[in-house]
């Protein structure tokens, strides 16, 4: 009885707790298991696991958007550079028939022409359309 009361004299002053050992008890031999935390192995949170599928889902999308848009644009530039191929085939062509039309319509050849079928040619009566 008077132990308990030291025991309530003692809570009232502190609030720590008095532990008394009894000498007649032997100690419980009780392993406790520490579990050391490796900060190699940290669990990852349901948020960060989410985030991080989410990152990856985000960047494999850019990634197929990125090779789609490039070979789009290599198939574009292809296409752009047929068509400047044929422009450039069509203006060669009309710019040689505009040099033939040019031979064909010369004085020198037409003067020639007519002497051959013995005609003369006046250079004033001859109009040039274009």
């Amino acid at each position: 009885m008077q132990r308990r009361y030291k025991e309530e004299m003692f809570m009232a002053d502190s609030s720590a707790r008095r532990i008394e050992f009894e000498p007649n008890r032997e100690p419980k031999s009780v392993k406790v298991r520490r579990i050391a935390p490796n900060p190699h192995q940290v669990r990852w949170t349901g948020l960060e696991r989410t985030l991080v599928v989410l990152g990856s889902a985000i960047t494999l999308g850019m990634m197929v958007f990125l090779v789609s848009s490039s070979i789009s644009a290599t198939s574009a530039q292809q296409k752009l550079s047929g068509v400047e191929q044929s422009i450039t085939n069509k203006q060669n062509n009309i710019t040689s028939l505009n040099q033939e039309i040019g031979e064909l319509t010369s004085i020198s050849r037409l003067k020639k022409i007519a002497r051959s079928k013995g005609l003369t040619l006046i250079e004033k009566n001859i109009r040039t359309v274009r």
